[in-house]
């Protein structure tokens, strides 16, 4: 896979942008290549061709976790649990589609252990049942990207995600191994590859036409 220079210098050989009025600035094109790309990984996650494609995913392990007062929780629903404990760090930003947020696996730090994943609306659902399942855990993402674990005092939890955004996922035990942002390779399916360059290129194409029909005459400013 290409990382985020390799990618964004593609796009910027492809069009020969070398007048420096023309040319969006690398960043631009790099959020280009990510919106296109989570549209059409939310598509493929909707009709779960794209599951088993492990290249996809960033694991996050030892995310920690920290006990919060109820009362303080953004989310009603949590304000009546006995402890809760939210992530110190909000996720990186996830993919989503109908079938709710990317969330592959959470599991314990030694493996034994998965927790199930839910969010706040399958958490009102639950708490309205009159028993809970037991040997469960519960684990929420909560409208501030946060997770919440209600009921169980954990506090580091192992993650696998899809984010397109895996240098926002650097927990503190891998901070050694944290690069520049710009090193970090493109999460991107083969399946994909040609399509999301295409619709780049494409939208690119037609920003630069419709900047030129913004000044016909080439007056500054106009």
């Amino acid at each position: 896979m290409a990382t985020y220079r390799e990618a964004v210098s593609k796009v910027i050989n492809v069009f020969k942008m070398n007048n420096k009025d023309d040319k969006p600035s690398s960043r631009f094109i790099l959020q280009l290549i990510k919106d296109t790309l989570s549209v059409l990984i939310a598509q493929k996650w909707l009709d779960r061709s794209i599951l088993s494609e492990t290249n996809l995913y960033t694991i996050i392990p030892c995310f920690e976790f920290t006990k919060v007062e109820t009362k303080d929780c953004p989310s009603i629903d949590f304000r009546l649990c006995n402890t809760l404990m939210k992530s110190t760090k909000p996720l990186p930003k996830l993919v989503f589609s109908r079938l709710g947020a990317s969330i592959k696996n959470v599991v314990s730090l030694d493996g034994n252990f998965t927790f199930t994943f839910l969010d706040e609306a399958q958490h009102r659902r639950n708490s309205k049942r009159q028993h809970s399942l037991k040997n469960e855990v519960y684990v929420y993402l909560g409208s501030d990207n946060h997770l919440y674990i209600p009921d169980q005092e954990i506090y580091s939890i192992d993650l696998t995600v899809l984010t397109l955004n895996p240098e926002d996922a650097c927990s503190e035990c891998l901070k050694k191994d944290c690069k520049s942002n710009w090193d970090y390779e493109l999460v991107i399916s083969d399946k994909l590859l040609d399509a999301v360059y295409g619709q780049v290129y494409q939208t690119l194409g037609i920003t630069r036409q419709i900047r030129a029909d913004e000044n016909p005459n080439n007056i500054a400013g106009a």
